[in-house]
């Protein structure tokens, strides 16, 4: 990039002391132009330069979506490791799983997931380890996931839900 800039520079110091170059305004106005760009460019690369490539993005959305996090998975369904005891969600259990959005201050919200069980229901939000693995094991072994279903406002603080999952056969007791 500092070749770029340089080369630009000397192309520029001899059409200013050449001008006009080959005997037209318009292929000096042209060459002029286009080393103010090369340089523009080329600066803004050298001062804001980007670590992050395609290929980190992938590595780390791999990473996530491999963590187990507070969770271990099994056939059955999988263990949250962040209760104490350790308690094993079944899959067989969960009646519904909703996606959920809290505003908590005026430019900012908290998402998480919100799965309803036999037994109880639980809250986890984006931050919590393993929650992309979550979301996609959820996705596997649980029917009629619906990724599509619409957004509903639930109260006047601005809670909004979307209903991700939903049994629709009752358990045989």
């Amino acid at each position: 990039m500092k070749k770029i800039i340089i080369i630009s520079c000397i192309i520029l110091v001899l059409i200013f002391l050449n001008y006009p170059v080959f005997g037209s305004y318009g292929i000096s106005y042209l060459i002029i132009f286009t080393c103010f760009v090369a340089i523009c460019f080329s600066g803004a690369k050298i001062y804001f330069p980007r670590d992050e490539d395609y290929d980190s993005v992938e590595k780390e959305a791999n990473q996530l979506e491999k963590y187990d996090g507070d969770f271990q998975y099994t056939n059955d369904g999988f263990y949250n490791k962040h209760k104490n005891p350790v308690e094993l969600i079944k899959w067989d259990e969960i009646i519904s799983v909703y996606s959920f959005s809290i505003p908590v201050s005026k430019h900012k919200r908290e998402r998480g997931l919100e799965i309803i069980t036999d037994k109880s229901s639980y809250e986890f939000n984006r931050s919590t380890p393993g929650i992309k693995k979550l979301s996609n094991e959820m996705y596997n072994h649980l029917p009629d996931w619906q990724l599509n279903s619409p957004t509903i406002r639930i109260n006047n603080h601005g809670l909004e839900k979307t209903k991700l999952y939903e049994r629709h056969h009752e358990k045989n007791l």
